[in-house]
């Protein structure tokens, strides 16, 4: 009967054929439009904690750079848990310390006041050196000395921290800070 209808009123349809084929190409672009936003979404979320995450470790790298550099005199550095207790420029004694278990290096000094530096902090380590670094043959040493405090010129530290992307991704941005430190104030006598 279509084969008598005249040409302008034939009616057009799709077949079950070409139906199938048009449903398999839209799912097949949407999954892919949807797992590219997913994936941007993601690389977003992570970058966007690389940052803050980048941005406190600089702040307490100023922090620690700064008291260390105009420090009078190393009192005590222990590695299990890390602390590092000194006499700052101000004459306070000043104390660095890892907790393991909180995940936290918190600042606390002589006069009761308490800055936590960092969170979610899974590695500190605090080594010190008994001479600047220099361009000659010589490199840095170990304090190996009986009265190591007086000859602390040098403190190296290194400390990482991490934070994840969401609670139910296993995305984690991640950040390893290193320095060396050279004590410009140390007491001679």
């Amino acid at each position: 009967m279509c084969g008598n209808l005249p040409r302008g009123n034939r009616r057009h349809a799709f077949t079950l054929v070409e139906l199938m084929v048009a449903s398999g190409i839209f799912m097949i672009s949407g999954l892919a439009i949807m797992t590219l936003f997913n994936f941007g979404a993601r690389g977003f979320a992570t970058m966007a904690n690389y940052a803050v995450l980048d941005k406190v470790n600089r702040q307490a790298m100023d922090k620690l750079t700064a008291e260390i550099r105009q420090a009078v005199q190393v009192n005590t550095v222990t590695t299990n848990p890390a602390a590092l207790d000194l006499l700052n420029g101000d004459g306070l004694t000043v104390t660095y310390t890892f907790d393991p278990n909180t995940r936290q290096m918190v600042r606390s000094a002589s006069d009761g006041t308490r800055q936590m530096l960092l969170t979610n902090c899974t590695l500190l380590n605090f080594i010190v050196y008994q001479r600047n670094p220099s361009n000659d043959s010589f490199g840095v040493f170990h304090v190996a000395t009986t009265n190591w405090v007086k000859e602390v010129k040098l403190i190296e530290l290194t400390w990482k921290t991490s934070t994840s992307v969401s609670p139910t991704a296993a995305v984690q941005s991640e950040n390893v800070q290193t320095a060396r430190i050279v004590i410009r104030k140390q007491n001679s006598n």
